[in-house]
């Protein structure tokens, strides 16, 4: 039962986090605001794959990732893993602890955490269907295409130890092209193999922003708009929010800035190390749209369908940013993709943008309160995850607004890297 007498709760972000903070702080019968710095659904919350998918909701750290950076430094046009030199001076600190948990150890155990919010989600999200915020939702399953049965074999392979985790089935068996052009009869002559893989979903996740906002605003929140936060602090009770208007006061803040949360935690003393990373997307369509999502071979771009349109999306780009386009990533995109599809006028593509995704050294997200301000709660730092760790995320926050620290998740303690920085008390820290 809600809560009456809950208080008042002023969230930081209103993109997916902040929006499914909001709807779970609402259950709770708490009084929430959310202050957004440009518009609803801003950053990479509309322009994302849409993908409601906990079996592929890894942590990004790997050796893979890794040495695709590495060799974008030289090769700037090839790859799926982006680091612009310029950059590298403002990424140190982030690049440096992303190496760190990048060992198959590490990226194994930050995988069996993610999944404490992982197994929530697919239950969240169903509820949410039942109470019509969520509309629109996929599950004809994602199909595999690769050009050789080699590669075919060693992606069903590894989906299949996905799937040993319990979040979704076992794949289908690979099949041939003839095959394929029954599931996807637009499918191009790369595709020469592939299978399907069930248990993720999808959605258009411009619609379910509007409808988490409409939801969130029937129910008395106050969404304000084009007003950015510049500082936080805890008073006693109270917590400041210095914005262009004036000073704000709370009685919890949610920190759900989402890339650009750093600029907030860094003051109260939290090294988040929170660092933008740019995901690319477009729109084509197609004569003979896909009714799966696609994943195109070792390209790591992937095709959504969305109705009447089809996205295309992928690409990871740390240039030191937040946004502005560059051409050159969808030209490659475009290259990556043509083979695998066909009736599709590439030049007519349209709604090209960059989403600015809050990026962790580890890839785990940042939840949990600030010490010494335990009235402040941060929710930030999900990478490409946060459509489908949203939910679970919203769940969680509330329990910390209502219980403080005593609702702790360990893996995703937000002073996780400020302890290994060796900073001294969290006071000494917001001074630091």
């Amino acid at each position: 039962m809600p809560d009456p007498h809950a208080g008042d709760v002023t969230v930081v972000g209103a993109g997916l986090i902040g929006l499914f903070s909001a709807h779970y702080l609402l259950e709770r019968g708490y009084d929430v605001t959310l202050l957004e710095r440009g518009t609803a659904g801003g950053g990479a919350a509309r322009v994302n794959g849409g993908w409601v998918c906990p079996a592929r909701s890894d942590p990004l750290p790997s050796w893979g990732v890794v040495r695709d950076g590495v060799r974008s430094l030289a090769r700037p046009y090839g790859g799926s893993f982006f680091l612009g030199a310029r950059a590298l001076p403002h990424v140190a600190g982030y690049l440096g602890r992303f190496v760190l948990s990048s060992g198959a150890h590490r990226f194994e155990r930050s995988w069996d955490e993610l999944d404490v919010l992982n197994r929530q989600t697919a239950g969240l999200i169903d509820e949410l269907v039942e109470a019509g915020i969520v509309s629109g939702l996929q599950d004809e399953g994602f199909l595999m295409v690769h050009p050789t049965r080699e590669q075919a074999e060693a992606s069903w392979a590894s989906l299949s130890a996905v799937s040993r985790r319990g979040l979704s089935p076992a794949p289908e068996p690979v099949v041939g092209r003839g095959e394929l052009l029954e599931l996807e009869p637009g499918l191009g002559e790369a595709a020469r193999f592939g299978f399907v893989h069930r248990g993720d979903r999808w959605l258009d996740p411009s619609r379910l922003v509007d409808r988490l906002v409409g939801s969130a605003i029937s129910r008395g929140a106050r969404v304000v708009t084009e007003t950015p936060v510049r500082a936080v602090r805890q008073r006693g009770s109270r917590v400041e929010l210095a914005t262009p208007a004036g000073v704000i006061e709370a009685g919890h803040v949610v920190i759900a800035a989402g890339a650009w949360s750093e600029e907030l935690l860094r003051p109260i003393g939290v090294r988040g190390y929170v660092t933008p990373g740019k995901g690319y997307s477009f729109t084509v369509h197609p004569e003979r749209p896909p009714r799966h999502v696609l994943r195109l071979g070792d390209t790591h771009v992937g095709v959504t369908p969305m109705g009447d349109r089809t996205r295309v999306l992928g690409l990871v780009e740390l240039d030191g940013t937040h946004e502005g386009v560059h051409t050159e990533r969808i030209a490659l995109m475009k290259r990556q993709a043509a083979p695998y599809l066909t009736g599709i006028d590439w030049d007519a593509s349209t709604d090209e943008a960059v989403g600015a995704r809050p990026m962790t050294p580890d890839g785990k997200p940042l939840i949990g309160c600030v010490p010494g301000a335990e009235r402040i709660v941060v929710a930030t730092g999900h990478n490409m995850l946060g459509l489908s760790l949203g939910a679970a995320t919203g769940v969680l926050v509330a329990a910390f607004v209502a219980k403080g620290p005593a609702a702790a998740v360990p893996a995703f303690d937000p002073m996780r890297f400020t302890r290994r920085h060796g900073l001294g008390s969290a006071r000494a820290r917001a001074h630091d």
